[in-house]
C-alpha cells in the first residue's frame, strides 16, 4: 500500500527528481563537490581572461621600433609636341591613365622637359641660340601636398638643358625609409596606407621664346621647337620591419 502511494506520488516531474536527488546525504555531497568544481574552473577561467586581456593591453601601449620600407614602381608618360615661338602651352595627364598596382600609392612626380635636342651643335658656336623655355606645374584640384616646401613647381632654361619639376603627392613622402614608433605592424603602416592621393589631372604648362641670330642671315633664322613633356610617377608599397 505504501508503495502504491509512493509511485501515485511520484509523477516524474523533473522538480521532483531534483527534490529525491537532494533529499539524500550522498547526493548532496556530490551536488557540493560538483558546484565547487564548477566555481573553482570558472575563477580560474576568469583569471585567465584578465591576465590575457591585461598583457594585450599592456602590449598595446608598448611603443616598438619600427623601420618602414618602401618598394618602388616608376610609371612614365611622354609627350613630344612643337612649340611655336612665344607660344604657351598646357599639356595635361590624366593621373587615372597611370594604373596602380594592389596596395600601391602615388608618391611623388617628376616632370622632365626636355628641349630639341641637336648632338652635332656646339652652343659655343655663334650660329647656335639655345631658345628660352619655361616650365609650370599649374596648381588645380589635383590631390596633392602643394604647400610642401621641397616642390619644384616651375623652372626655365636659356641653354639647351632639361627642366627638372617635382611635386609631392603622398604625405611625408620622399621615396626614403622611415622610422615608426607604434605598438603594432598595423598602426606602424596606418600612416602609409591612405586612400585618395594623386587624384585628378596633372596640367604642365610649357612657353616658348625662340632665339635666333638675325645679322648672321637667314640660316640662323628659327621660329618653332620640339619640346617633349616626360612625366614619371612614383609609386611605392609600404612594409614595416621590426627592429629587435
Amino acid at each position: 500500500m505504501n508503495q502504491n502511494n509512493s509511485n501515485e506520488e511520484f509523477n516524474g516531474d523533473i522538480k521532483d527528481i531534483f527534490k529525491e536527488l537532494f533529499s539524500m546525504k550522498e547526493s548532496n555531497i556530490i551536488s557540493a563537490i560538483f558546484f565547487s568544481l564548477i566555481l573553482i574552473m570558472s575563477t580560474i577561467h576568469i583569471f585567465d581572461w584578465q591576465k590575457n586581456y591585461y598583457d594585450d593591453a599592456i602590449d598595446a601601449k608598448t611603443e616598438k621600433d619600427w623601420s618602414i620600407q618602401f618598394e618602388i614602381e616608376i610609371l612614365s608618360s611622354e609627350h613630344t609636341e612643337v612649340w611655336q615661338d612665344e607660344e604657351n602651352k598646357v599639356i595635361d595627364f590624366f593621373m587615372e591613365d597611370f594604373p596602380l598596382k594592389d596596395d600601391y600609392f602615388i608618391g611623388a612626380v617628376y616632370i622632365t622637359i626636355i628641349p630639341e635636342a641637336d648632338e652635332s651643335a656646339d652652343i659655343t658656336d655663334p650660329l647656335v641660340q639655345c631658345d628660352a623655355i619655361a616650365g609650370d606645374i599649374e596648381v588645380n584640384d589635383l590631390t596633392a601636398q602643394w604647400n610642401y616646401e621641397g616642390n619644384n613647381l616651375t623652372g626655365q632654361d636659356s641653354s639647351c638643358e632639361d627642366i627638372y619639376l617635382y611635386l609631392q603627392i603622398y604625405p611625408d613622402y620622399s621615396g626614403n625609409n622611415k622610422s615608426s614608433n607604434s605598438p603594432n605592424e598595423y598602426q606602424a603602416l596606418m600612416p602609409w596606407n591612405l586612400d585618395g592621393w594623386g587624384e585628378g589631372i596633372l596640367s604642365i604648362a610649357v612657353e616658348l621664346d625662340v632665339n635666333s641670330v638675325d645679322q648672321l642671315g637667314p640660316v640662323s633664322q628659327d621660329d618653332d621647337e620640339e619640346i617633349t613633356i616626360l612625366v614619371e610617377v612614383h609609386t611605392f608599397s609600404a612594409k614595416a620591419i621590426h627592429n629587435n
